[in-house]
């Protein structure tokens, strides 16, 4: 009987220490720092940023609706005069290929000229955009050149002069890509003088003419 007696305290004494070992232990933690912080312990001052917030507004559209339309206040006159000069004259460029002035299609007469040599120095070239313009040389009707292709440079040709009037007539065979025929024509004596420097515009069949005199 004993023995069941100490069992029974063992056993009891076992449960009290098994519990106390296993019983939650709550440890309050408290903060070091106790201060409070108020919203009055800063200020900060609101800035203005120069030339964006102070910045004068343009109203460049008037939104107020409340006007009378038929008001002369509101009408805009488009017909006053300007500050702007008024052209009083009108420039007529006489030498410029791509015109479609109706004046030059005719024959051009390129002058009169006297000479003693015994032949002339003929020099033509396009003065003008190189577009493929063509010419015919004729002296005194008769054919010397048919088929002339007028470039930048010069082309050369020598006429002998008859006694007299000789008449060579420059024909116009086409306007190229830009109309019309245009050239610059240079006629030299046999010492290499200069007796004539001219320009023409001429359209398809159209011609230039020079006359040259013998003496």
């Amino acid at each position: 009987m004993k023995n069941y007696f100490l069992i029974i305290m063992l056993l009891f004494n076992s449960l009290i220490l098994f519990s106390q070992e296993i019983s939650i232990k709550i440890v309050e933690i408290k903060s070091l720092d106790t201060n409070t912080i108020t919203n009055s312990s800063f200020s900060l001052k609101k800035i203005n940023a120069k030339g964006l917030t102070n910045k004068k507004k343009n109203n460049y559209f008037n939104y107020n609706l409340d006007f009378d339309i038929l008001s002369n206040e509101n009408i805009i006159d488009i017909t006053k005069s300007t500050e702007l000069v008024t052209p009083t004259w009108i420039i007529k460029q006489k030498f410029k290929e791509g015109s479609q002035n109706k004046s030059i299609k005719a024959d051009y007469y390129l002058g009169n000229l006297e000479t003693q040599s015994k032949y002339i120095i003929i020099k033509c070239r396009d003065h003008e955009y190189v577009d493929g313009d063509r010419i015919r040389l004729m002296l005194n009707n008769s054919i010397i050149h048919p088929n002339i292709s007028l470039s930048s440079v010069f082309y050369v040709i020598d006429i002998d002069l008859d006694e007299g009037y000789n008449n060579i007539d420059f024909i116009a065979l086409n306007e190229g890509d830009s109309s019309p025929n245009t050239a610059q024509l240079l006629v030299l004596d046999e010492n290499g003088v200069v007796l004539s420097n001219k320009k023409w515009l001429l359209y398809t069949g159209y011609k230039a003419q020079l006359v040259v005199y013998k003496k």
